[in-house]
């Protein structure tokens, strides 16, 4: 492939520097409330719906403990600590390949990632970042998305190369 066809997969370069605006409480009640609501909790043994439960009441503390760490851009310790767990999936219960392991995350630690990766995304697609052809991390974008234009890019391919 030439350079110029090989154009559509650049990604553009961006001389915008990212900043990371201040949490708002609406933005933590936001982000809580869009939270599933898991009954299994991470290692600080707080489940989902609790702290959903009591979003009205924690949202400003929330608030002033999620922006030093986003200002300072350093994520706690304790919020990188997960409880790991087996999680049974389907058939002979005594088989180890009918389980498998899954990492619960705390609240907390769901919310600051939920937070920063906000602030990410208002960046990545207000600056242009990413390409058509990107198709993770993308708003609207999937696998099913990425299949569908490689078939129709292939299709089209055939279809130029086919003779009269």
């Amino acid at each position: 492939m030439s350079n110029s066809e090989n154009q559509h997969l650049r990604i553009k370069e961006s001389t915008t520097t990212m900043f990371l605006f201040p949490v708002t409480e609406n933005e933590v009640e936001n982000v809580v409330k869009g939270l599933k609501n898991k009954l299994l909790a991470g290692i600080d043994e707080i489940p989902d719906y609790v702290v959903k439960q009591c979003i009205k009441l924690l949202k400003k503390p929330l608030a002033n403990i999620n922006n030093p760490s986003q200002e300072s851009g350093i994520f706690p310790d304790q919020l990188k600590t997960a409880k790991v767990a087996l999680l049974y999936k389907k058939g002979d219960t005594r088989d180890i390949q009918k389980y498998r392991l899954i990492a619960l995350l705390s609240v907390f630690s769901k919310l600051l990632e939920e937070l920063v990766i906000n602030r990410l995304m208002a960046f990545i697609e207000g600056n242009r970042v990413l390409n058509g052809a990107q198709h993770a991390f993308g708003t609207k974008k999937s696998t099913e998305t990425a299949l569908q234009n490689f078939i129709k890019s292939t299709q089209g391919t055939i279809k130029k190369n086919e003779p009269n």
